[in-house]
């Protein structure tokens, strides 16, 4: 019979990938709740036009990634692409704002999208990211960036640099979209396919081009910035202050716009040189017309998403899953009371290896080894009659004799 393989797309975590996964997972909560940041879990699945309107129609993960199917009520459900949508919709349907002026929130879950597979990219990732919604402070923009940055750092990730821009408003955009068009129909023999279909659908795509970016035509593009209005450049000039304020250095990208619609002011993205051509670990932005788009809501709201699965290529050094006493009983009269020891060192909060089948004392010593655990406990015939146990360290390889009920005083 054929043995059935996991689809495409999709990866199993085991092994140190699971440590690595449980690591970053800790490193998130730990930090996030320190901003003041909640956990919060959505549904893996939505009503299909909740993308469509929060993502946009126009984008690439809508009209070519999505994972959408009817159910059996004849509904349209659309696996969740990404989170920031959900958690809009989350926040609205549960009238949030009414019961509190700023809210924070923090999540850790698979997205899906239909793409060529590739390092760090599957068509089942796992995404953490960040949300806030109630405060439209420049202040609050900065330290969001500020966070993911320390985030990344406090992982042991290096070589990263934060590109930021802005993206400006409805109107400010509209301007300069006409602008952006005009300078690239003097080009349209010279774009990929995928281009000239932006150029009317969503020309802010254009400077986000894989294909030809590197060409004069696309350098030379009007910046954004040259047409943001007043209050907008003001913005702008104090998230660039506060980051300084942070310690976060940044280089400037006019290029820089996002692949997700719902942008609006500052977008910003942490690229690594380590990763290849793909360099992004972690980006967002502000988004202050999703929540009218979506709820009819004049709210602000400002976050960002990074990929598990590419800050795990980026992980290094991280706390090895070992445990710390290794049990080596010797002769059948002695399991139980090793089990029982066992029993009351995890009730005390300590990992505990404990074999279910008798080895002899040279097996038990080379598994100790292998699991480079720090502590053996030692019983024999000899230590039972006695009511002590040998307690082996393996960081000083010294070894002494313990009563059975001190045990937890020696190791603890």
């Amino acid at each position: 019979m054929e043995l059935i393989r996991k689809p495409k797309g999709t990866k199993d975590i085991i092994g140190e990938d699971a440590v690595k996964y449980i690591y970053i997972s800790n490193v998130t909560q730990e930090m996030f709740e320190n901003y003041g940041y909640k956990f919060a879990k959505t549904p893996i699945f939505e009503e299909t036009d909740l993308f469509k309107r929060g993502i946009g129609e126009a984008t690439d993960v809508v009209e070519k990634e999505m994972y959408t199917f009817k159910d059996k009520g004849d509904r349209s459900i659309t696996l969740r692409p990404e989170n920031t949508a959900s958690m809009v919709r989350c926040y609205l349907e549960n009238s949030i704002y009414a019961k509190e002026d700023v809210s924070r929130f923090y999540y850790n879950g698979s997205m899906f999208r239909y793409e060529r597979p590739q390092a760090g990219r599957q068509r089942e990732f796992n995404q953490i990211g960040v949300e806030v919604f109630g405060e439209k402070s420049p202040i609050l923009d900065a330290e969001v960036i500020a966070m993911g940055y320390n985030f990344l750092t406090k992982l042991g990730i290096t070589d990263l640099e934060v590109k930021i821009n802005s993206v400006g408003s409805k109107g400010s955009r509209t301007i300069y979209r006409e602008k952006l068009v005009e300078h690239f129909q003097s080009h349209l023999d010279d774009m990929c396919e995928d281009c000239k279909d932006r150029i009317n659908r969503n020309p802010l795509r254009l400077l986000d081009c894989k294909v030809d970016g590197d060409k004069d035509f696309y350098k030379s593009a009007p910046s954004i910035i040259d047409y943001l209005f007043e209050d907008e450049r003001k913005h702008y000039e104090e998230v660039k202050k506060y980051l300084t304020i942070f310690g976060v250095k940044f280089t400037e990208d006019p290029t820089l716009v996002r692949g997700l619609d719902y942008y609006s002011s500052t977008v910003f993205e942490i690229v690594t040189n380590k990763l290849g051509s793909q360099g992004t670990v972690l980006g967002g932005g502000r988004y202050d017309n999703l929540l009218k788009e979506l709820g009819d809501k004049d709210i602000p709201a400002f976050g960002f998403a990074a990929g598990v699965e590419r800050v795990m290529m980026l992980v290094e050094d991280y706390p090895k899953d070992v445990p710390d006493v290794y049990i080596a009983w010797l002769g059948e009269n002695a399991i139980e009371t090793a089990m029982k020891i066992a029993d009351s060192l995890r009730k005390e909060n300590v990992k505990v290896y404990v074999d279910y089948s008798s080895k002899g004392m040279k097996s038990h010593m080379k598994k100790a080894d292998k699991l480079e655990t720090k502590y053996c406990i030692i019983l024999g015939e000899d230590e039972l009659n006695k009511g002590i146990v040998l307690l082996k360290d393996f960081s000083t390889r010294e070894q002494k004799e313990v009563k059975i009920e001190e045990i937890i005083n020696h190791i603890k």
